[in-house]
C-alpha cells in the first residue's frame, strides 16, 4: 500500500492517518493505514489485501467509543462510518453499519415501528452500538437484534441470526474479528408514532451533554455491586490535578475532554477512577470503552 493509494472503485487507503480526526475524544496517534469503505465490495477488497499482506485489521465506526493510543495503531484501520442505507421489511429495519442510531430511531418511528426509543441520545453508529451491545434505560440493542451480516478476516460473508448467543452485558461477538455490513432489528408495529417520538426525545434529553465538549459515551461497564455512574457519584471523583479530562457532571459515567488533552490523560483518569472507587467503595469497575493501540494494562 502507498500513501493515499486509490482502488478502482474510488476507495482511498491513506497512510499515517491522524486519528485525532477520527475519534470523538480528538486524541491519539496515527493509523499506519486507514480506509473508509462505501460498500461490501470495498470491504472485501480491504480485508483480502490486509490478509495477503499480513496486516493487523482494526475496525471502528464513527469513533465515539474508542480511545486511540498516543503511539497510534499498527496495521489497517477500517471505518464503516461511510457505509449508509436503511430499508424496512414489515417489522424489520435493516441498516448499514454507518447509519447513526439516532437516524435509525427516527426512521423506525416514521414507519410506525417502535422499540428503540430508550436508546435515544446514544452517540455513534449502529455498527459501533452492535459491537458493544449499547444500552440505556434498562434496554440493550440485543433486545431488538434479529440478525447481522458480517465479513471475516479472509473476506468471506456470514450471517449471525438472533437465536445464537452473540451478546453479553455491554459486549458482543461483533466487537472482535469481524466487519459488520448490515444489521437487522425486529421492532414493534405501532399506530402511536407521535407518542413514540415524544418518548425518544425524553431519553435524548436524559443523555444531555454540554456543547463544545468532547464526549465518548459510557466509560465503564456496570458491575454486579453498583451501577458505574452511581459509583462515580458516590466517590466524588474530580480527576488528577492539571488534567485536560474529567468525568461529566451530567453523565457521570462519561468523560469530557478539553483542548490539549492527550489519550494518556484519559487513560490515567480511567485508572484513577478504578483505584479510587475500589478503595472507597470496594467496587471493581471494568472499562467498556475500546482501547486501540498500546496502553498499559488497566487496573
Amino acid at each position: 500500500m502507498k500513501r493515499s493509494s486509490r482502488h478502482l472503485s474510488g476507495l482511498i487507503i491513506t497512510e499515517n492517518m491522524d486519528m485525532k480526526l477520527r475519534s470523538s475524544f480528538s486524541t491519539g496517534g496515527k493509523a499506519e493505514y486507514y480506509a473508509e469503505p462505501r460498500g461490501i465490495g470495498d470491504c472485501i477488497y480491504l480485508l483480502e489485501t490486509a490478509y495477503r499482506k499480513n496486516l493487523k485489521v482494526t475496525i471502528i465506526g464513527s469513533g465515539t467509543h474508542i480511545l486511540v493510543s498516543d503511539s497510534g495503531i499498527p496495521g489497517l484501520v477500517i471505518s464503516t462510518a461511510g457505509m449508509k442505507g436503511m430499508s424496512i421489511k414489515g417489522s424489520l429495519l435493516i441498516a448499514s453499519p454507518g447509519e447513526t442510531l439516532d437516524n435509525i430511531i427516527n426512521k423506525a418511528i416514521d414507519h410506525n415501528l417502535a422499540g428503540l426509543e430508550k436508546l435515544g441520545g446514544i452517540p455513534g453508529t449502529i455498527g459501533g452500538a452492535l459491537a458493544v451491545n449499547a444500552g440505556a434505560n434498562a434496554m440493550n440493542l440485543a433486545d431488538v437484534f434479529f440478525y447481522a451480516d458480517y465479513l471475516t478476516a479472509d473476506g468471506s460473508l456470514h450471517r449471525r441470526p438472533h437465536f445464537h448467543d452473540a451478546f453479553s452485558e455491554q459486549d458482543s461477538i461483533f466487537s472482535k474479528h469481524c466487519l459488520v455490513v448490515s444489521v437487522a432489528l425486529r421492532l414493534n408495529p405501532t399506530r402511536a408514532s407521535a407518542e413514540a417520538r415524544e418518548r425518544k426525545e425524553e431519553y435524548v434529553e436524559k443523555m444531555y451533554i454540554p456543547p463544545s465538549r468532547r464526549f465518548s459515551g459510557e466509560i465503564f461497564r456496570d458491575s454486579d455491586e453498583m451501577k458505574a455512574a452511581e459509583a462515580i457519584r458516590k466517590a466524588r471523583l474530580t480527576g488528577p490535578n492539571g488534567s485536560h479530562a474529567e468525568f461529566s457532571e451530567y453523565q457521570p459515567n462519561s468523560i469530557l475532554t478539553y483542548p490539549g488533552c492527550i489519550s494518556s490523560e484519559i487513560y490515567n483518569l480511567i485508572e484513577y477512577a478504578q483505584e479510587t472507587i475500589k478503595k472507597k467503595l470496594g467496587v471493581s469497575l471494568v472499562p467498556s470503552i475500546t482501547m486501540l493501540g498500546a496502553f498499559r494494562s488497566p487496573s
